[in-house]
């Protein structure tokens, strides 16, 4: 059923909480089938720092925050762009990285390319919880339609801003507020 459904379609998102549900079988799939692939997976108390972004041996796209990033190299102490670039360089199959830093903002990498940072752009913080969720799901379709990184890294900090400001899952950021945040940054 993976197989059939990501042959059809243009952009998989797999979000990988290190669950159980998303194994070598899964992945393999995945590789295999899907036209495009952006990645996520978290390190949480339930897998114990076990899920780390490596296990996918390629990807289109990798959307990890920093610790995340840090545990799948090795490095505490190197900057969030040279984690980057080493996880995109020689750790994954994956030509365009993004590393998000919550109120430090994202990096952007894409193969054989510089690094951008972005600061982040969020002034009322109320609730942290899908912010990397969101940013996610943004940037996934962006990245497959050929976005500069420079605007996918800008837009992302836009729609965590906006997610923050929401308690927990009560609304979703819509495409009026995306588009008046971008708009209101941009004069």
């Amino acid at each position: 059923m993976i197989a059939e459904h990501a042959a059809k379609s243009q952009v998989v998102i797999a979000t990988d909480f290190g669950h159980g549900l998303i194994g070598p079988r899964v992945i393999d799939s995945l590789n295999e089938h899907a036209r495009f692939l952006a990645v996520n997976t978290q390190s949480n108390s339930a897998n114990m720092g076990y899920n780390l972004i490596t296990k996918y041996q390629k990807a289109d796209y990798v959307c990890i925050d920093a610790p995340e990033a840090r545990l799948a190299v090795a490095d505490r102490v190197s900057g969030a762009g040279d984690i980057a670039r080493h996880l995109c360089e020689s750790r994954i199959e994956c030509p365009k990285v993004i590393i998000t830093q919550g109120k430090h903002g994202c990096v952007t990498y894409q193969r054989g390319g510089t690094v951008h940072t972005f600061p982040a752009v969020a002034r009322n913080v109320i609730d942290t919880v899908g912010a990397g969720d969101a940013f996610l799901a943004i940037t996934s379709p962006l990245v497959a339609a050929g976005a500069a990184m420079d605007d996918v890294g800008f837009i992302g900090n836009v729609v965590g801003a906006l997610k923050v400001e929401i308690v927990g899952h009560r609304k979703s950021v819509d495409r009026t507020s995306l588009i008046k945040g971008i708009t209101s940054l941009l004069k």
